[in-house]
């Protein structure tokens, strides 16, 4: 593939850069039981997946009756940093597709739901911030959360692509959904109970980061 044509990646960050989205709902499974609610990681993980932070205090407010606190959503901040700064870790594989797609040349972005802080200092501590430079791109930029396109079509702007030559990889459906909204291919990383989900959002869907660069190519 010539340099010409390669496509240009724009990679979510929470689940398909680094290994977060489980840790994530560990700590919010402790923290909502101050709210009153107990629920499991897994529910936890099944309910907040792909939103954003107003989306999850919506999600809880929906739940409880009410829009949990400053001062919880604080707690909530600093206890998910701790846990990232001890635990978290690259998803696997993935820094080594990302290393090679950069030495072949392809342009690349992360575009993520997460406040951009968050996204900086998760990249760092996983080992990957140096990877994608200034191209991080989150929805407080842009009027529309996932799964509208605005994110996407965002950082295809920035880094000079038209949206037909860009591929997306996403970890949910509604981010799958957020990409080809777009006009851009996308591909679903789905190592779990996902899969099938992922595929029926359109996306072309992997199971391993191994799968990555292949998927791409074809």
């Amino acid at each position: 593939m010539s340099g010409s044509n390669l496509p240009t990646l724009i990679f979510d960050c929470d689940g398909v850069l680094v290994d977060s989205e489980y840790l994530a709902s560990r700590v919010e499974s402790e923290l909502i039981r101050d709210l009153g609610l107990a629920l499991s990681v897994e529910e936890v993980h099944d309910l907040f997946l792909g939103k954003t932070v107003d989306g999850v205090l919506d999600a809880i407010a929906a739940r409880t009756g009410q829009r949990p606190s400053t001062v919880w959503a604080y707690n909530w901040a600093f206890a998910t940093a701790h846990a990232f700064r001890h635990e978290l870790k690259m998803v696997e594989g993935v820094g080594a597709a990302v290393d090679s797609l950069r030495q072949r040349g392809h342009r690349m972005a992360v575009a993520s739901q997460s406040p951009l802080a968050r996204v900086r200092f998760s990249l760092e501590v996983a080992g990957l911030g140096d990877r994608f430079g200034d191209h991080l791109y989150v929805t407080t930029m842009v009027r529309r959360p996932k799964p509208a396109p605005d994110i996407y079509l965002l950082a295809a702007e920035k880094l000079g692509a038209a949206p037909a030559d860009c591929i997306v990889i996403e970890d949910s459906p509604a981010g799958a959904a957020a990409a080809l909204g777009a006009g851009m291919r996308a591909i679903g990383y789905a190592p779990g109970k996902s899969f099938d989900e992922m595929h029926r959002s359109g996306a072309r869907v992997i199971r391993h980061m191994n799968e990555l660069i292949a998927a791409i190519d074809s």
